[in-house]
C-alpha cells in the first residue's frame, strides 16, 4: 500500500491514515467528515489505474520521490502526497495530521505504525483510535443540536461564488448519493465487477448480482 510521503526527502513511512468525525444536528443532517490525510485516498489512485487514466499532477510521487501522473508508479513503490502537497503548498500540515493518526491509532493502541502496517508476510496489525464526547457533559443536547442547525444553515445560506447555486456541508453529498443509489442502483466500472467475480471464485463466493443496465 502506498504511503503518505513527508514533504522533505523521499522517505515514506506514514499510512494514508484516514480521519472520520461525526457530529449530530437537529433538523439538519449530521456533519460527517470522512477524509484521508493524503490529497486523495489510495482507492482513487486504483480507480484511475483500472480505468487506464493518468492521475492529476500533485497527487503522488514515484519511488524516487518525483511527482508522477502514472498511477502505477504511485502504487508500485511510490507514495501519496499529504494534504497540501509539496512544502511550498504547506503539505507539512497534512503530513502532521497523518503522523497524529499514526501515533493515536498505532503507537497508543500498540498496533503497527508506518510501513509495518499491512506487511504481506504477517498479520496486518492495523490499529484504530475511537473517541466519543458526551455532549450533555458540556450543555443540554437539544441546545447543542439547535446551535448545530443554526451553524449549518448559516453556512448553506452564505453568499455563493459566481456560478454556484449551493454550498455543501461535509457528508451531505454522500447522504444524497446513498439515497439515489438505493433507488437506481450502484454504478461500478466493468474492471471492478470483474475483480469482484474473480475474488469470489477464489474464496468460493458466487457473484449473483444482476446488473440493472450497462452504460458505455
Amino acid at each position: 500500500q502506498p504511503l503518505v510521503a513527508p514533504t522533505y526527502g523521499k522517505t515514506r513511512f506514514l499510512g494514508t491514515n484516514p480521519i472520520a468525525v461525526a457530529v449530530p444536528a437537529g433538523k439538519e443532517r449530521p456533519y460527517v467528515l470522512d477524509m484521508a490525510t493524503s490529497i486523495v485516498p489510495i482507492g482513487r489512485i486504483t480507480v484511475y489505474q483500472k480505468a487506464g487514466k493518468r492521475i492529476p499532477e500533485g497527487w503522488g510521487i514515484d519511488k524516487n520521490g518525483n511527482v508522477t501522473t502514472d498511477p502505477g508508479e504511485v502504487l508500485n513503490g511510490g507514495a501519496l502526497l499529504p494534504l497540501g502537497g509539496t512544502d511550498l503548498m504547506r503539505g507539512y500540515k497534512g503530513y502532521g495530521l497523518a503522523l497524529w493518526v499514526d501515533i493515536f491509532a498505532g503507537v497508543l493502541a500498540g498496533a503497527a505504525t508506518g510501513p509495518e502496517v499491512g506487511k504481506s508476510d504477517r498479520p496486518a496489525n492495523v490499529g484504530h483510535y475511537f473517541a466519543a464526547i458526551r455532549v450533555d457533559a458540556f450543555r443540554p443536547p437539544e441546545e447543542f443540536k439547535a446551535e448545530m442547525d443554526a451553524l449549518i444553515q448559516g453556512l448553506k445560506n452564505a453568499p455563493k461564488a459566481e456560478g454556484q447555486e449551493r454550498i455543501y456541508i461535509h457528508g451531505e453529498k454522500e447522504f444524497e448519493l446513498a439515497e439515489k443509489y438505493q433507488k437506481e442502483g450502484i454504478p461500478l466500472m466493468r474492471e471492478v465487477v470483474d475483480t469482484l467475480i474473480s475474488a469470489g471464485k477464489e474464496v468460493g463466493v458466487p457473484f449473483d448480482l444482476t446488473p440493472l443496465q450497462e452504460i458505455d
